[in-house]
């Protein structure tokens, strides 16, 4: 029997529905999760429907479904947190109390109040200073070398280290200026504050020596 014209134009067509359809689904496996390939099958009656006109096309339709690819969400980078002990200033003004330890020429061997402060011109160079009030009003100016110790991981700094030397001036004893060493440590108390602890050694006479230990808490300034 020998098949009419209509029939082998439906094996055809079947044919190459099936290879393109196969095609189709070989080209999904080998894409990225990200895209996708597929067809549909569109009858007349869909058509129809979608365009409100009639046909007499009794053949279904095959339509490829392009494909698309859906956009990767960039990650969002991770801003670490800005450490407060990386942006204290370098410089203080506070208030305190001076321990008198020895000595009776001036204010250091005497307790009193005391104004603590710190110009820091750079991380290992600054300027300590105090005004004690007691019997007699005493300044002391030190230039120091500070020597801050930071955590490895971090760079946060957890103490500062200091020493050097300067002049203990004594404006009630005709601005008299002795001698002066001072040691000791600035402690950071973030955000805003720094703890101080000096050891003040004077010498007003070549056989004596004051020796003081002041305690203070600064108020913290950025001046350079």
């Amino acid at each position: 029997m020998q098949p009419n014209s209509a029939t082998l134009f439906s094996w055809l067509f079947g044919f190459t529905a099936s290879s393109l359809l196969c095609s189709g689904l070989s080209a999904q496996a080998q894409t990225p999760d990200s895209a996708y390939y597929g067809y549909i099958t569109v009858t007349p009656s869909d058509l129809a429907q979608s365009s409100g006109s009639t046909t007499d096309n009794t053949q279904p339709t095959l339509v490829l479904i392009q494909p698309q690819t859906v956009a990767a969400t960039p990650e969002v980078a991770q801003v670490p947190g800005v450490n407060p002990l990386k942006i204290l200033g370098r410089s203080y003004i506070g208030v305190g109390g001076n321990i008198g330890l020895d000595g009776e020429e001036t204010n250091l061997g005497e307790g009193s109040v005391v104004i603590v402060s710190k110009a820091g011109f750079a991380e290992n160079f600054s300027l300590h200073n105090a005004v004690m009030f007691g019997d007699e009003t005493t300044t002391s100016l030190t230039l120091s070398l500070n020597f801050p110790i930071k955590t490895p991981v971090t760079g946060q700094t957890i103490v500062i280290p200091f020493v050097g030397g300067g002049v203990l001036l004594q404006p009630d004893d005709d601005w008299e200026a002795d001698p002066l060493v001072s040691g000791g440590v600035d402690v950071p108390i973030p955000p805003r504050f720094t703890g101080t602890v000096r050891v003040n050694v004077a010498f007003p006479e070549d056989d004596e020596t004051d020796l003081g230990l002041v305690l203070g808490v600064g108020y913290n300034l950025k001046l350079f």
